[in-house]
């Protein structure tokens, strides 16, 4: 039903944390070396405030860069800068602009409309913006493309799998901001998706308010709603919503609950929660980032829109690792059965994009 993606061990995860801490800021990463390039192509990319330690968006988007670096034939040499607060953005893209980089990234809705600016004025540089699409120019700038993903589907197949699997028919979802459209994709996703297969369930959620420099990065506000959850008697945690969710997670580690993570395989990127973690509901954006450098080498960019969902592997969940065992076949079947139809759009999640 799922397929192990990307990194292969918890070592593997501990390594490309550190290396991308390192590049960071000032840092840099050498390419790829090749005798056959006759040009390295150098990518930017810009994060959010969750930083690349957030073992989730961030860090994976920053694996796309990394893969196509790794990747001999496309000549790639990567760099990351994190941003701290929202007013970094600007600033740590026009590093990029006046190094004269190739394709800039930027992670995340609300580095939009900075990204968009600089893409007018810097019409020689290719701008990527992960989880962002809402252009109001038309034609959109021919250096400009924007990489969206379908997160109501991973969203309502882990609901699914934590509506058959909760003993208490109580669930719940702690998320990042509600402004940032992805989010709610999930939650809503999540829900819909536990009450598809079981109508009983009650599914508590709670968003994380405007909070400045903690958006998406406040642990402990997380481990605090979800700890609440479990007071009225949620078993289950689907944490969305970078550290901030990653807290949530924590606190059903503690609480022996068990746990749901979020874009990427949270069980490779945040060993910590291993021990509760179900699966993870995945967006595979260090996929999608990589065939946007790949477009860029190979002279076939085009700007738009780039769609990522179930159709093209552009989303799914993650392996069930140590509770494969303990998942009954029953509940397998039900969730392969889920993504199947998911898949061949004979149902729908019920979640307006």
């Amino acid at each position: 039903m799922v397929r192990v993606r990307g990194l292969t061990g918890v070592m593997t995860a501990a390594v490309l944390v550190a290396a991308a801490v390192l590049v960071a800021g000032c840092g840099g990463t050498t390419p790829t070396s090749s005798s056959s390039c006759s040009k390295t192509w150098k990518v930017g990319l810009v994060t959010d405030v969750g930083k690349l330690s957030d073992k989730s968006f961030n860090f994976d988007s920053y694996k796309g860069v990394q893969d196509a670096q790794a990747d001999s034939s496309l000549c790639v040499q990567g760099k990351a800068i994190e941003s701290s607060t929202e007013d970094d953005y600007p600033k740590n893209i026009g590093q990029f602009v006046d190094q004269k980089y190739d394709m800039i990234v930027t992670v995340g809705f609300k580095l939009g409309d900075a990204t968009i600016k600089a893409a007018k004025a810097n019409p020689s540089i290719k701008f990527v913006m992960v989880d962002f699409g809402d252009f109001t120019d038309n034609p959109v700038p021919s250096n400009l493309v924007g990489l969206l993903f379908k997160e109501d589907q991973p969203g309502f197949l882990a609901g699914a799998l934590a509506g058959l699997m909760t003993k208490t028919n109580v669930i719940g979802a702690v998320a990042g901001l509600k402004t940032v459209p992805p989010v709610v994709h999930y939650v809503q996703g999540y829900a819909n998706g536990a009450k598809y297969v079981n109508p009983a369930v009650k599914v508590l959620t709670i968003y994380q308010p405007e909070s400045g420099a903690k958006d998406f990065n406040d642990p402990d506000w997380g481990k605090q709603q979800a700890t609440t959850f479990f007071g009225q008697n949620a078993d289950i945690i689907f944490g969305v919503g970078g550290n901030t969710g990653n807290g949530g997670l924590l606190a059903a580690k503690e609480k022996g609950k068990l746990c749901i993570g979020v874009d990427v395989d949270q069980y490779v990127s945040y060993p910590d929660v291993d021990s509760c973690l179900i699966t993870s509901a995945e967006k595979h954006l260090d996929k999608a980032v990589k065939t946007a450098i790949t477009s860029m080498v190979q002279g076939s960019f085009k700007s738009g829109i780039l769609n990522f969902d179930m159709s093209n592997d552009g989303v799914g969940l993650a392996p069930f690792h140590d509770f494969d065992s303990k998942i009954s076949s029953d509940v397998k079947a039900k969730v392969a059965d889920v993504q199947a139809k998911l898949k061949a759009g004979t149902i729908t999640t019920g979640v307006s994009s």
